[in-house]
């Protein structure tokens, strides 16, 4: 097991070995993410901590490097590209997380703050052998190597100021037990080392009486006396005059061991829970009640949204609490309240970055509280994706937690099961599939409520919808079921509309996202930077983004790095400047790497990433860990990566040249050959894309491949839209075949037939 030493020099030992932590700047890092207990310490901080202020022009990539040499010191088996356990990527830097008794600091704190209550409770003898092995933990001054460091110094006293009350509180406990003679000795070296610690010099005077040594213990009284007068001009306070009237007059109380008093306790300073302790259960929040408790909540505590390190002027946003959507979590958990028994529909709608995927996940986060669970399916920003590849997300999901009959499995392979052969009739096998849906969710959620979140509807395929319309509409959907459904409402095509139509029918709530209220944009600016903002600043972001919350954020980078002049007089209208801006403030290879990922749409996957060519794997595991870093991209999950903001891939891949996409496309369409050549789907958008004669005869073939697969996932619009997209690169590719020719126009037909759609006829 990985331990961590901090009390004293810093150590890191796995089970017996000492780890290699090699230079200076590698333990300063180190011990700078351990001193942020748990939180994210933004990567500028550790630069600016690293170089006080004068740090050289590579500082990123050192501190990138840095982090790399102790992530193979402290997990030397990690298989490569996993992401590490200990030191975590978490944008805008990194955290370490570990367990309270792996690192000698956090297990000290947490021994004095049991035996802090065990004391209070009367079980001195619990206390004391609690406070006894706290102490042995203490090695020297923590953070000895860093003691000159401005970061080190604050932490490093609050710990020996808690070492101090550790010891006092051992001699506590002991004098509680009848051990007054034991403790006489080493209380007399801590009092005379600590001179004005009153508490010290009570505990002495109090252990020497019990020792039948009153006038040694009047003569303890006497030299604090003196001392407090003389260094700070004041009287003993009211503990230590008591004391001595009581000595003086011989009280019986002073004869027999006393439980430790409230004021002893509150001696002590306030102790943080470690990251790793056992968290607090949030209250619970009753079905009846739920609504009104988080509106109540979120209006006491909206402000309450960023956490991580705030010890300099850096950005530190980190959301853990939703600011300004009081009353649209109030519906939405209003929502969750009804589906009992019957699926509930909410659709939530407003322009990019007003928050609709943030607001699900907070509303996720409260639910969970309360034993929801949840299923996200996320239509992809870029085609590709197979035809209801949003439900084959969310169903696979369900089913991990609760497989499906055989039965019902084999009905449901078309979005289960990686590959299927279609049989019979297509309309009867598409209802079918449809009520499988209905059924299966009604008996996975019979115990068990479940949110499902249907994410950014206005790029939803036709079975996608299809679907959505028939769960929602249908008079035998039961089960435990809220299932929310997103859109931009600026962005709502033909498809979406009809939808939307088909829907009113069940009664679904609505909520449309705009901006953020003027205050809540400036709690919102205020928490995301830690140095003062003065209210004309404030007053200027919120004119300029008219509180769209990602906006918000991302000026608020700019403030943080750059002053407030560059945020509110250079920050265009649209967020694509500012965008531009961060990315340009990574290395140049690091943006080379983003421009290819963003042909790959908003989701990534690294090993297509990596295939795409022209770049070694270092570069580009390099270049994601600053994209990391700097917030542009986010990993949900191990070799996947996302961009933060859809508005982050839209403006990188408009900024590509048409003839730079189009080659990039065909780099993309190879890389995904060679690592998934069965997603048709995907090789016939690249392939297509690319829109060369080179590709041409491959973009046929696989757009050929992947009209077929949408027919039989009863998706005729994007069939015929593929069969359209075969015969113009059939014509670029010059192959005279005019069997070929007839297929492709026939399957244009006989999608179109099957849709409905007779406008393009």
């Amino acid at each position: 097991m990985l331990t961590f030493r901090v009390l004293g020099a810093l150590e890191a030992w796995d089970g017996e070995r000492p780890a290699d932590l090699r230079g200076p700047r590698h333990r300063a890092v180190l011990a700078r993410l351990v001193l942020a207990r748990g939180h994210v310490v933004p990567v500028d901080r550790l630069i600016e901590d690293l170089w006080h202020g004068e740090s050289p022009h590579r500082a990123l990539g050192s501190v990138q490097t840095f982090v790399s040499h102790l992530r193979r010191a402290l997990e030397p088996d990690r298989a490569p590209r996993t992401p590490s356990t200990v030191l975590v990527t978490a944008p805008p830097g990194y955290a370490f997380r570990v367990g309270t008794d792996e690192v000698d600091a956090w297990r000290f704190e947490a021994l004095v703050h049991r035996a802090g209550g065990l004391l209070a409770a009367g079980a001195a003898e619990e206390a004391l052998r609690e406070l006894t092995a706290a102490l042995d933990l203490w090695r020297g001054p923590a953070y000895a190597q860093f003691a000159d460091e401005p970061w080190a110094r604050p932490e490093a006293a609050r710990l020996e100021e808690l070492r101090l009350v550790a010891v006092e509180r051992r001699a506590e406990a002991g004098l509680a037990i009848g051990q007054a003679s034991g403790i006489v000795p080493g209380l007399e070296a801590h009092a005379a080392a600590h001179p004005l610690r009153e508490e010290s010099w009570r505990l002495l005077a109090l252990a020497m009486y019990r020792c039948a040594r009153q006038g040694d213990a009047l003569a303890v009284l006497r030299r604090v006396r003196t001392a407090l007068r003389e260094e700070l001009g004041v009287e003993p306070g009211a503990r230590l005059q008591r004391l001595e009237a009581d000595i003086l007059a011989h009280a019986a109380e002073l004869d027999a061991p006393t439980a430790v008093s409230s004021a002893a306790g509150a001696a002590a300073p306030a102790l943080r829970e470690a990251p790793g302790a056992a968290a607090q259960a949030p209250p619970s929040i009753s079905a009846e009640h739920m609504s009104d408790h988080t509106s109540d909540h979120l209006s006491e505590q909206g402000s309450e949204q960023i956490s991580g390190d705030a010890t300099g002027g850096g950005f530190v946003a980190r959301m853990t609490t939703l600011i300004g959507r009081a009353e649209e979590t109030a519906t939405l958990l209003g929502a969750a309240k009804r589906a009992d028994g019957r699926l509930a529909v909410a659709l939530v709608s407003g322009d990019p970055g007003e928050g609709k995927t943030a607001l699900t996940e907070h509303v996720r986060e409260l639910l969970a509280a309360e034993g929801w669970r949840a299923a996200w399916g996320r239509c992809p920003e870029s085609g590709g994706a197979p035809a209801g590849w949003p439900w084959t997300q969310m169903l696979r999901t369900l089913a991990a937690v609760s497989p499906p009959d055989e039965e019902t499995a084999r009905v449901l392979a078309p979005l289960l099961a990686d590959s299927f052969v279609p049989v019979g009739d297509q309309a009867a096998a598409k209802l079918r599939l449809h009520q499988a849906v209905v059924g299966y969710l009604a008996r996975a959620t019979a115990e068990t409520p479940w949110l499902l979140v249907l994410d950014d509807v206005h790029r939803a395929d036709e079975e996608t919808l299809a679907l959505l319309c028939h769960l929602a509409t249908d008079r035998d959907a039961a089960g435990r079921v809220l299932l929310v459904v997103t859109y931009r409402h600026n962005e709502v095509g033909d498809l979406l509309a009809d939808a939307l139509a088909r829907l009113a029918r069940c009664g679904p709530e609505r909520i449309e996202l705009t901006g953020l209220a003027p205050e809540a944009v400036a709690d919102l600016v205020r928490g995301a930077v830690s140095a003062p903002i003065d209210e004309d600043t404030v007053r200027a972001i919120v004119d300029r983004t008219a509180g769209n919350p990602f906006y918000v954020l991302e000026t608020a980078r700019v403030l943080a790095a750059e002053g407030a002049h560059a945020a509110v007089s250079e920050v265009p209208v649209g967020v694509r400047d500012v965008i531009r801006r961060h990315v340009a403030g990574l290395p140049k290879a690091a943006q080379e790497v983003l421009k290819q990922a963003c042909v790959l749409g908003r989701d990534i996957d690294v090993d297509v990433l990596l295939a795409q060519g022209g770049t070694d794997e270092d570069t580009v595991l390099d270049a994601v860990e600053s994209a990391l870093l700097t917030g542009l991209l986010v990993e949900p999950d191990a070799g996947q990566l996302r961009f933060t903001h859809a508005l982050v891939r839209d403006t990188l891949y408009e900024d590509l040249s048409q003839l730079r996409r189009a080659r990039m496309h065909a780099r993309t369409a190879e890389a995904i050959e060679a690592v998934r050549p069965r997603d048709v789907a995907a090789l016939a958008h690249h392939y297509l894309a690319s829109a060369s004669r080179a590709t041409a005869a491959k973009a046929t073939h696989f757009a050929r491949l992947a009209a077929l697969d949408a027919e039989i996932h009863f998706a005729y619009r994007e069939a015929a839209e593929l069969w359209r997209g075969a015969l113009v690169a059939f014509e670029r590719s010059g192959v005279a075949d005019e069997a070929a020719r007839k297929e492709m126009e026939a399957g244009v037909e006989r999608s179109l037939a099957q849709s409905g759609d007779h406008s393009h006829d």
